[in-house]
This record gives C-alpha cells, sequence and structure tokens, in this order.
C-alpha cells in the first residue's frame, strides 16, 4: 500500500511592504513628538521707542524676572546666588553666551539690578534687555 503525504504550503509572510510600513512609522513619530520648549514666565516686557531685533538665536541663555520677583534660567527657579552659579558654569561652557534678559516691566529695578550684579560675578558680560517695541512713542 502505498502512503500518501499531503504537503502543506509553508505560510509566508509578505515583506513587500516593510518599507513601506517603516517610513509611515517614522512620519507618525515626528508629528506626534513634542519637543521640548523653554517656557519662562509670563511677563509683559518694558516698551522702547527704539529697539534693535536680534535674529541670530545662538548662544543664547534666557533668564526671566516675573513681577512675582521670581527668577528663571532654562525653566529652572532659582535664587540670585543661583544665578551666579548656573550661568557662570554656562559661560565656562560657552565664552561666547550672551544673557537675554526679560524682565516685566513692573518688577522693582533693584530685583534687576541684582540680577545683572549676579551676572557680572559669573562673567557673563554680553547681556541683552527684551523690550517690546511702541509704534509712535
Amino acid at each position: 500500500m502505498r502512503k500518501f503525504t499531503l504537503k502543506r504550503p509553508q505560510p509566508e509572510i509578505p515583506t513587500a511592504s516593510t518599507a513601506d510600513i517603516a517610513f509611515l512609522l517614522i512620519i507618525f513619530f515626528m508629528l506626534t513628538t513634542v519637543l521640548r520648549t523653554e517656557y519662562g514666565l509670563k511677563i509683559t516686557p518694558p516698551s522702547a521707542e527704539s529697539t534693535e531685533r536680534i535674529l541670530k538665536r545662538k548662544n543664547i541663555v534666557h533668564i526671566w524676572v516675573d513681577k512675582n520677583r521670581r527668577i528663571s534660567v532654562d525653566d529652572n527657579l532659582l535664587e540670585v546666588p543661583g544665578v551666579t552659579t548656573v550661568i557662570g558654569q554656562k559661560v565656562l561652557d560657552n565664552p561666547e553666551l550672551i544673557s537675554e534678559v526679560l524682565a516685566d516691566k513692573e518688577v522693582d529695578y533693584g530685583r534687576v539690578n541684582d540680577v545683572l550684579e549676579a551676572l557680572k560675578e559669573a562673567g557673563a558680560f554680553k547681556i541683552l534687555f527684551a523690550t517690546e517695541y511702541e509704534e509712535g512713542g
């Protein structure tokens, strides 16, 4: 008697569309990934009659001072000695660093002066003040 063996075809996984699926996954993750941005504190900058727009955004560290006298550097709340420490380390890492002070128009000048003294102690001598341009002022 003869034995008949039934040959079943092996299941095959189609791989022709693998590249398409990988490409769609890359697009999906690129669109849904949120890149961290610096938020800072909520301030109302003082107005100025003349201002200069800074287009270059490299080598800039933002120092926020709100009307409640809070100071923030890189989204971290600090006191004045902390500003000296953090900015001092950043200046050591990058001597071309520019410090941009974003102070609320209602903050007392003594607090801004404390921040400026901390920047001076840290060796950050390139300082910008953020203002809002007032047309027709």
